[in-house]
């Protein structure tokens, strides 16, 4: 059995270990860097703001979720391959997120805040398929990762977007700018995007330099979520497309007895 789980730890160091997601933030694309054929404007940041808030009210309503969830980050200066994932979350904080196709295809992982000793339950999915528990914040776990699975999900995306929102209103010395993008269909949805712009200096009390968040024009809920540094390379994206709302997740979804799960 030692030998077993050296052989599966050992596996893993080769392998990037990313089962977790973030979900914590949004950022734009540089105006300079966008299609020159698609001109955008600043836009008024008190009415752009206002739909930054409404997310806030409307995922006070929202109880659970499910969705095609897409990944894609920047991880000590290299970008990484986009994976896409199967999830489901429900509040207060549960999730359980599957790898479709990729190089870690089947990989499953669960967490559920208080729940098995506050870890986290994966198994990686291919050869040694052992199932292991890990904190959040572990080194294998982040392996891969920008943010630890306890920033997952619409909640912590849209808690950091009011959070710099409502610090551009009350500091309007820092020129923070706001390009509305009007809508299109991002990830099947039609969708809004708007794009925030902060002063580039050594320190910012902003979470990015530059940001563009796009949100169902219906639910509010985000569709793409991207992030690029003051260099113009894109940092992080993540993505949500099929998205279901309230659809009654019980316990029986979080439980890695699960007879659909392989954990």
């Amino acid at each position: 059995m030692h030998k077993l789980r050296a052989m599966f730890l050992t596996s893993l160091r080769v392998a990037r270990w990313a089962p977790l997601v973030l979900a914590s933030v949004f950022a734009a694309t540089p105006v300079a860097a966008q299609d020159a054929a698609k001109p955008v404007a600043v836009a008024d940041g008190n009415e752009l703001r206002e739909h930054v808030y409404a997310m806030e009210r409307a995922y006070n309503s929202v109880q659970d979720y499910t969705a095609t969830f897409y990944k894609q980050e920047r991880v000590k200066g290299r970008l990484l391959a986009k994976e896409t994932m199967q999830l489901k979350f429900r509040k207060p904080f549960g999730v359980y997120l599957r790898w479709v196709g990729g190089d870690f295809d089947s990989r499953e992982v669960l967490y559920v805040r208080g729940w098995n000793d506050d870890k986290i339950r994966a198994h990686q999915g291919s050869f040694p398929d052992v199932t292991v528990n890990l904190r959040p914040d572990a080194s294998l776990a982040m392996r891969g990762n920008r943010h630890p699975i306890t920033q997952f999900g619409f909640g912590e995306v849209i808690k950091l977007m009011v959070r710099d929102a409502r610090l551009s209103a009350v500091r309007p010395q820092d020129g923070v700018q706001y390009v509305d993008h009007g809508e299109s269909t991002v990830n099947g949805a039609r969708s809004r995007c708007i794009e925030a712009i902060t002063p580039v200096r050594n320190y910012s009390p902003y979470y990015a330099t530059r940001a563009k968040i796009c949100f169902n024009v219906a639910t509010k809920m985000p569709t793409q979520v991207s992030v690029w540094d003051s260099e113009d390379e894109l940092v992080e994206q993540y993505g949500f497309e099929d998205v279901r709302l309230n659809v009654g997740l019980t316990d029986t979804d979080f439980d890695p007895e699960n007879p659909a799960y392989n954990f």
